[in-house]
C-alpha cells in the first residue's frame, strides 16, 4: 500500500478501474462496517464483533466466510450480494484523520480505467463526488459506531460466539475470535436501560444484529456448494 494525500492538480490524470473495486474484498472474511449500514447489511451477512488486530478495540464487521481469507460471496468476477459495504466501495480511497488519500499501489488505479477524478474544468468528477460521499458516511459513522460499542461493553452485552459447524461432507468447522450480542443478557435489561436504547436509536441496531445472525446458514450453504463444485471439477479433470 502506498497512501498519498490526493491532490486535484497532481493526480488529475489518474484513472480508476471501478470493476476491480469488489475484487479487493475477494479474500476478506471480515469487512468492517459502521452502524448506519446495519439494516442494509443484515439482509445479506451475519454481523459480528471482533477486536482490531492492531488496536485491540472492538468493532462491528460483516462475516463473508467460514475461514480466514475466504469470501464466499466472491464469484471470481464480482461479489454476488445485494449490498456492498462502504469499506469495499471506497477503494482505493481512504480518509485517515479526515484527509482524502488514495492508494497508488491499488490495482484499481490503472491508466486503462474509465473513471476519472477531475473534470476538464478542474472540478471533481461525478465519480470522485460519489467516493467523497461514501467516505463521508464512514467518517461520520465512526464516532456513532464507537459509542454504540462502548454502550454494549458497559452493559456486558458482547459475548464470544461459539460456532461449531458440521458441513455436508462431515468436515467440522470452528470459528474463533468472534463476538456476538448476548441475547439472554439483553433480555434481562431493565426498562430504564431499554428506554435509553430506544432514545439513542440503539434498539434497531440490536435487532438488526440479532436478525442477521441467521445469515450464518447462508454462509454454510455457500460453503457446501463451493466444496461440492470443487469436487465435481476435480473429478472431471
Amino acid at each position: 500500500m502506498r497512501l498519498v494525500e490526493l491532490s486535484r492538480s497532481e493526480h488529475a490524470g489518474l484513472r480508476i478501474r471501478a470493476e476491480r473495486v469488489e475484487a479487493s474484498a475477494s479474500d476478506q472474511h471480515l469487512v468492517p462496517i459502521v452502524v448506519s449500514e446495519f439494516r442494509k447489511a443484515a439482509i445479506q451477512y451475519p454481523i459480528v464483533f471482533a477486536k482490531h488486530p492492531e488496536t485491540g478495540r472492538f468493532a462491528p464487521y460483516v462475516l463473508n466466510g467460514l475461514a480466514v481469507q475466504e469470501n464466499l460471496f466472491w464469484t471470481g468476477t464480482e461479489l454476488d450480494v445485494a449490498y456492498v459495504p462502504l469499506n469495499v466501495r471506497r477503494q482505493p480511497f481512504y480518509a485517515p484523520e479526515n484527509a482524502l488519500c488514495i492508494d497508488l499501489d491499488s490495482p484499481c488505479v490503472d491508466s486503462s480505467g474509465q473513471k476519472t477524478l477531475v473534470n476538464p474544468d478542474g472540478s471533481d468528477s461525478s465519480y470522485l463526488q460519489g467516493m467523497l460521499s461514501v467516505l463521508g458516511e464512514l467518517v461520520a459513522g465512526k464516532a456513532a459506531t464507537e459509542q454504540f460499542i462502548a454502550t454494549l461493553l458497559s452493559l456486558e452485552l458482547l459475548a464470544p460466539l461459539l460456532l461449531d459447524i458440521l458441513l455436508d461432507d462431515k468436515t467440522p468447522l470452528q470459528l474463533h475470535g468472534l463476538y456476538g450480542l448476548d441475547e439472554e443478557r439483553f433480555r434481562q435489561l431493565d426498562a430504564g436501560e431499554i428506554a435509553k436504547f430506544w432514545q439513542n436509536g440503539y434498539l434497531d441496531l440490536v435487532y438488526a444484529v440479532l436478525l442477521a445472525s441467521g445469515q450464518i446458514f447462508k454462509l454454510i450453504r455457500l460453503k457446501n456448494q463451493r466444496i461440492a463444485a470443487s469436487r465435481a471439477w476435480h473429478s472431471n479433470t
